[in-house]
């Protein structure tokens, strides 16, 4: 029987899903990095927002104008900050953004001397922008509905796992840098 401060099941069985990558050569991990990239913001910034669209349509809710422009530099910096994270995490982590093939080293520069989940933090400036560039009211619950998944439940397998791979070294940063508003100065290992 668990108790009151017991963790949910669910989260280590989250945490088992983390592992490191295997020790290869950056260029197998930046094409590694590619294919996730590839497939998740497909996914998650193509393949959802045209489900929603079409949700708006059969709904009959109406579509926003004139935020095309706006959306285009939401999405756009969202994405330089993700691509960005995603080269530091092969190229200073020696792993990748995805779970089981994990960082080997504790990335603490780039974006991560910013904020603690960069990645997170550039896929809902995607979605969003996504959202604002489609005008679709059903579009703009993806980035509310996935950075609360992200916090609920892949934040703190995450952090559990990070801090049983890293100690101290990552309990020094989590208390310094923010996960998800800019910490300014940022981050000194």
């Amino acid at each position: 029987m668990s108790g009151p401060t017991d963790p949910p099941p669910w989260r280590a069985v989250a945490v088992d899903t983390f592992r490191m990558a295997r020790p290869l050569p950056r260029r197998q991990l930046l094409a590694r990095t590619g294919v996730q990239i590839v497939a998740v913001w497909g996914f998650a910034l193509g393949v959802l927002p045209a489900l929603a669209v079409q949700v708006d349509r059969r709904l009959g809710l109406p579509r926003a104008r004139g935020r095309r422009g706006t959306g285009a530099l939401v999405f756009a910096a969202g994405s330089a900050v993700g691509l960005a994270s995603a080269w530091v995490m092969a190229n200073d982590g020696h792993g990748t953004p995805i779970p089981f093939d994990a960082a080997r080293d504790l990335v603490v520069s780039g974006p991560y001397r910013v904020v603690r989940n960069p990645m997170a933090v550039s896929a809902i400036a995607q979605s969003t922008g996504v959202a604002l560039g489609l005008g679709s009211p059903t579009a703009a619950l993806i980035p509310v509905a996935g950075g609360l998944v992200w916090n609920a439940a892949i934040r703190p397998a995450e952090e559990d796992f990070l801090a049983q791979c890293f100690g101290d070294a990552y309990r020094d940063y989590q208390r310094a840098v923010r996960c998800w508003v800019p910490t300014w100065p940022p981050y000194r290992a």
